[in-house]
C-alpha cells in the first residue's frame, strides 16, 4: 500500500512539473511594435500597480499582462488565465509567458532568463528598454546566440 501511495505522489509531482515548463516561452520571438509599446507600459507600471505577468503570442503580435495591486506579495497564480486570454485575443495563436515582474524569462538562446541581464528597470526611458530588448534578441533582425571568443595569448 505504501508503494502504491509513493508511486501516486511521484506521478503527480512529475506531471505537475512537466506542465509548468510549458508555460514559459522559448525559441525565436520578435515583438511587434505594438506589443513592444505595451511591454514598456507594463514595465513602467505606477505607484499602485506593480508588473506581475506578461504573456505574448509566438508570432509576437498579441499580448496580455497583469499587474499586482498593493505590491507583489498579493499576487499568486493567474498563469493559466493569462495564457487563455492571450490566445483568445490572438485568435488561436499559441501564447506563452514572457516575463514575471520585471524579468524576461523567454528563452531564445540569448536571454539567460534570470539575473541582472534579464531585468528591465522601470525608470529606464522607452529607448533604453527597446535597446535592452534588442540586445536580448526580441527586436530587430534574426536571433543568433552570442558566443564569446576566447583570446589566445602568445607567450614569447
Amino acid at each position: 500500500m505504501k508503494k502504491l501511495l509513493g508511486i501516486l505522489v511521484l506521478v503527480l509531482l512529475l506531471s505537475t512539473n512537466a506542465f509548468a515548463g510549458k508555460k514559459w516561452g522559448s525559441g525565436e520571438l520578435k515583438l511587434s511594435p505594438f506589443v513592444t509599446d505595451k511591454f514598456i507600459e507594463y514595465i513602467k507600471g505606477n505607484q499602485t500597480r506593480a508588473p506581475y505577468l506578461f504573456s505574448v503570442s509566438i508570432d509576437g503580435r498579441a499580448y496580455r499582462y497583469y499587474y499586482c495591486g498593493s505590491g507583489l506579495n498579493n499576487c499568486r497564480g493567474g498563469d493559466e488565465q493569462i495564457l487563455q486570454e492571450c490566445e483568445r485575443s490572438s485568435k488561436g495563436v499559441q501564447c506563452f509567458l514572457f516575463a514575471r515582474n520585471r524579468t524576461i524569462k523567454w528563452n531564445n538562446g540569448i536571454n539567460p532568463g534570470k539575473g541582472k541581464a534579464s531585468i528591465i528597470n522601470s525608470k529606464w526611458s522607452d529607448a533604453e528598454i527597446k535597446a535592452k530588448l534588442t540586445e536580448l534578441g526580441f527586436l530587430g533582425g534574426e536571433t543568433k546566440k552570442i558566443e564569446k571568443k576566447k583570446e589566445e595569448k602568445v607567450v614569447k
